[in-house]
């Protein structure tokens, strides 16, 4: 997710909202706001000067190089970038990487060694890769609920399609004195507020 900023004070359109004493236009405008269409054609009112988190979906509203408006359509501004692209034909495409690399100490339990995809990106991985780099089997349960075991030196892949997965935890609590290393490989898919 990216945040935005409303810049309708955009010198290139224009200039309302004047000072009547200074002459010169006000920071923000006071009577600027446009309503605007998001990818689930939801409408979604801007004030002058807002800030909101959403997809880059929004880019589109963005002065060039960032986003993909010239400097007279453009209403909008980044104020930080996940990065993350997106793709109005297939919404598969709108996916961005995410790496978790877990130490999973000897003793621990689910609620130790977790990667919780959906309250650290707001979406779900179309694409899972989990690898046990240690030669010592560990037990992994996938969205809270299935449980698999996951052998040593191994990786188990989730395609595209096989399972959507918001959360993975990981269990070493029958390994005596083993600590094993997990990394996780995920392709999440950029879901919009709007």
């Amino acid at each position: 997710m990216s945040v935005f900023q409303v810049t309708l004070n955009n010198t290139a359109q224009g200039l309302l909202d004047i000072n009547p004493v200074t002459g010169l236009p006000f920071a923000t405008s006071h009577q600027r706001e446009v309503y605007i269409n998001g990818p689930h054609r939801i409408n979604r009112l801007l004030k002058d000067g807002q800030q909101f988190t959403d997809s880059n979906y929004y880019k589109r509203y963005v002065a060039a190089p960032l986003g993909t408006a010239t400097a007279e359509t453009a209403f909008l501004t980044i104020v930080s970038d996940d990065g993350s692209v997106w793709n109005d034909y297939d919404q598969t495409a709108n996916t961005y990487p995410l790496v978790y690399n877990l130490t999973v100490d000897n003793g621990t339990t689910y609620a130790d060694n977790v990667a919780d995809i959906l309250t650290d990106t707001g979406g779900y991985a179309v694409y899972t890769q989990v690898t046990n780099q240690e030669n010592h089997d560990i037990k992994m349960r996938i969205n809270g609920v299935a449980i698999v075991d996951l052998a040593g030196d191994t990786t188990q892949i989730f395609n595209h399609g096989d399972l959507s997965i918001n959360l993975l935890e990981f269990d070493n609590s029958a390994s005596g004195a083993v600590t094993t290393t997990v990394q996780v490989l995920l392709s999440v898919l950029s879901v919009s507020n709007s």
